[in-house]
């Protein structure tokens, strides 16, 4: 149980109030000592047996004026009764950091188990698994079996599952990430430990990423040689490399192993194209395999539907043709492609909708669209011979066939860092003013019952005076 006061400022009067009463109950009329004689008076001071005798009536005056200042305070009982339940288990990377004993993850099942085993149903959500509604004790084995998971903390919506399958529940997450809006309760379970982590890894680079306070000097073996390298705090270096697939790893350890080693490999990517020499030569150099179904597929004409698969789409008339002004430099594609200033044929309008401009020229004349799953081009007899045209079809393609293992995401290699709990509200709140002024009001009653009432009622009336009769 908690106890909490809407108006704490209250209490600091008490002391000046029962004072204020005690001066006023003594000054009004001196205490009576009823004794059977004075020289025994004056002899009990002198043997040190002198007592002062319990006052009841300034005793229930007291009493009354601290209950009405309890009152007066606002005074709120806060209980944790056992309820429905819904718990949310962070099961992101950064949970299996160590900088917690044994782990952030066992302290974050140490803390769920207590509630569930309160629970009389709970749902428990650890992504992508879900468990119950089912009674809390018997959701304790599979709290057990979860294991942290190299993806991202999506809190938010793993909250509106498990909320979706016990409405009238309360929500709590265990997290070491920050808790997602509409939370009931949130525990906190990261740590202050260092870690040190490869970021990126690619043809050529490899990046490290470093979560500690303070510079990390360390080494980074990358195909069986050491390089040197010095990562500032919360911040990320890179490194170059000779391997075109390099696999490397971390010397040394730290509180997440998840990132200490990485992989980067390449896989042939399936291609499904129309026939056309310049196509075929450029497909070779890419080192790609031709054939249907293809994980990309280059087609001749304009868009006629939303394509399921990427799709590069090659114009087969043209209107006209004009300079480019302007590209949409947000596509990730386009880094090296250089198309301002090229002349290129302008391709009919795509008829398929969700088609925006991926390049235009001074008059804002589409000559290129996108799409989040293809390009829209102009046709390839006059695109081919542009030398920004194998840039972009390598852009499109070799990101399909390249293999990077042992990566996590930035925010879990840059572990989080402690943030305050919000405990679950209680189950039951009580107001406890009323019953204190209630309790005051009986103390003022008994006070008057016994010291004004009842001796009024006792006093003798005076014996009426009577005349004898004539």
């Amino acid at each position: 149980m908690q106890l909490a006061f809407a108006f704490p400022g209250v209490l600091a009067l008490a002391p000046l109030a029962l004072g204020l009463i005690w001066w006023w109950y003594r000054r009004r009329r001196p205490p009576e000592r009823r004794v059977a004689g004075l020289w025994l008076w004056r002899k009990a001071p002198r043997k040190g047996r002198a007592r002062r005798r319990f006052d009841l009536r300034l005793f229930l005056l007291l009493l009354a004026a601290s209950l009405v200042l309890l009152a007066l305070s606002g005074p709120e009982a806060s209980l944790q009764r056992p309820g429905p339940l819904v718990v949310v288990l962070d099961t992101s990377a950064s949970m299996a950091a160590t900088d917690l004993s044994p782990s952030r993850m066992e302290r974050a099942k140490t803390l769920a188990r207590r509630h569930l085993v309160a629970a009389p149903r709970a749902v428990l959500v650890a992504p992508p698994q879900v468990f119950g509604p089912a009674p809390g004790p018997s959701l304790v084995g599979a709290l057990e079996r979860i294991q942290p998971r190299p993806h991202r903390a999506r809190l938010d919506e793993v909250l509106a599952r498990g909320r979706a399958l016990l409405p009238e529940a309360r929500t709590l997450v265990i997290s070491d990430s920050p808790p997602p809006q509409g939370a009931d309760g949130y525990l906190n379970v990261a740590g202050n430990g260092a870690n040190v982590g490869i970021s990126a890894i690619g043809p050529g680079f490899v990046a490290v990423a470093n979560a500690g306070p303070g510079v990390w000097r360390g080494e980074v073996e990358v195909d069986g040689r050491r390089y040197p390298l010095e990562v500032p705090a919360r911040g990320f270096t890179g490194l170059e490399v000779a391997s075109a697939t390099p696999s490397a790893r971390l010397v040394g350890q730290d509180a997440l192993a998840l990132d200490d080693q990485a992989r980067f490999s390449r896989r042939r990517v399936r291609v499904e194209s129309f026939p056309a020499p310049a196509l075929e030569r450029l497909l070779a150099l890419l080192q790609t395999a031709q054939g249907s179904p293809g994980e990309v597929v280059l087609a001749q004409g304009p868009p006629r539907q939303e394509p399921t698969r990427f799709t590069v789409f090659f114009a087969q008339q043209a209107l006209g043709q004009a300079a480019v002004f302007d590209t949409e430099r947000t596509l990730p594609y386009l880094r090296g492609v250089e198309l301002v200033g090229y002349t290129l044929q302008i391709p009919p309008p795509p008829p398929a909708p969700g088609w925006r401009p991926l390049a235009w020229s001074e008059e804002e004349v589409a000559l290129a669209w996108y799409h989040p799953n293809g390009v829209y081009l102009p046709p390839l007899e006059r695109l081919k011979d542009l030398p920004a045209f194998p840039v972009l079809l390598h852009n499109l393609i070799a990101p399909l066939g390249e293999l990077r293992s042992g990566l996590l995401l930035p925010e879990e290699t840059l572990l989080p860092r402690p943030i305050p709990d919000l405990p679950l509200p209680p189950g039951l709140r009580l107001g406890l003013a009323p019953w204190l002024a209630l309790a005051a009001a009986l103390a003022l009653v008994l006070e008057f019952y016994l010291f004004q009432y009842r001796p009024l009622r006792a006093r003798p009336e005076p014996l009426a005076q009577t005349l004898p009769e004539a």
